[in-house]
């Protein structure tokens, strides 16, 4: 019994392991450290040869700033720095991650924030195939629905980019408003060319993203303005019984050729369709993990 434990034991490995830190790096950081601590006793020195009644706080509060400091610099001279071993964690199955993003009010939440941190989600250092992503919109806005859509299709051209090049950070509008080096690898060549498309292609993301309250606000009025004329006629019964003709509803298109009636939040909030009371909304966005 004691030889398979022994050697299971020995096959062992750790999760993570030590990353070593430059000497050049360690030896500035303990002479910035033994220089604060001589300054700081000797102001301390000074300060005790010359006693000051009126400063006696004074004093007090000085030496015990200095002893937390003290203690607070004393483990970074020995820093530790622990990466995971990559290796090993292959051979383990990692479990699933679901990621649940909650929002309420486009207005005070803009769906141009939510949706760049669905896509800082969506690259994150994870097998693709473990990690689900869930939005949670208790006003059900139909700006908020529209953007996930875009932002679903956004993923396909951001994704491949963020993977190839390792840039950082991963949320694109923090990365495009950097003004320094973001890339990590440098060995591709086409990252230029690939940066200057993936800029043009989220600008005109954003300009999409932040012209959909207009174009919504644009195809409500069309939609009611032609349901109205039309007295509602091609609706089933059970519709236009629970729809007046006065009140005006938020429409989302289904097709060309047909036009329905978002069941979250209107415009103008009516009864069954404000933000406290409105049917709730599933909706898939993306199946397939990206690759």
């Amino acid at each position: 019994m004691e030889g398979p434990s022994v050697s299971s034991r020995k096959l062992r490995r750790p999760l993570t392991q030590r990353s070593k830190i430059h000497a050049a790096l360690l030896c500035s950081y303990w002479f910035l450290s033994i220089l604060r601590m001589v300054s700081l006793g000797l102001f301390l020195e000074w300060r005790i040869k010359h006693p000051n009644d009126d400063a006696i706080m004074f004093v007090i509060c000085e030496t015990w700033f200095a002893f937390t400091w003290l203690l607070d610099q004393l483990p970074k001279l020995f820093p530790v720095n622990r990466s995971a071993n990559l290796e090993v964690l292959k051979k383990f199955d990692l479990p699933g991650i679901d990621v649940f993003v909650s929002t309420a009010d486009p207005e005070k939440e803009p769906p141009l924030v939510t949706t760049n941190t669905i896509l800082s989600i969506l690259v994150a250092d994870y097998p693709v195939e473990k990690l689900s992503w869930y939005i949670s919109d208790d006003g059900g806005a139909l700006v908020t629905f529209k953007a996930m859509a875009k932002a679903t299709k956004f993923t396909k051209i951001w994704v491949p980019f963020y993977r190839k090049h390792d840039i950082c950070p991963r949320n694109p509008e923090s990365y495009f408003n950097t003004k320094r080096e973001t890339c990590k690898t440098k060995l591709c060549q086409d990252f230029v060319r690939e940066h200057r498309y993936m800029k043009r292609e989220y600008d005109e993301f954003k300009v999409q993203i932040n012209a959909l309250p207009c174009i919504l606000q644009q195809l409500s009025d069309v939609c009611n303005s032609e349901e109205v004329s039309k007295g509602m006629k091609h609706y089933k019964e059970i519709e236009t019984k629970s729809l007046a003709l006065s009140e005006k509803a938020t429409w989302m298109v289904v097709d060309e050729a047909n036009s329905s009636p978002w069941p979250g939040t209107w415009m103008v909030p009516a009864p069954e369709h404000s933000k406290g009371d409105h049917v709730s909304i599933i909706q898939v966005y993306c199946k397939l993990a990206i690759a």
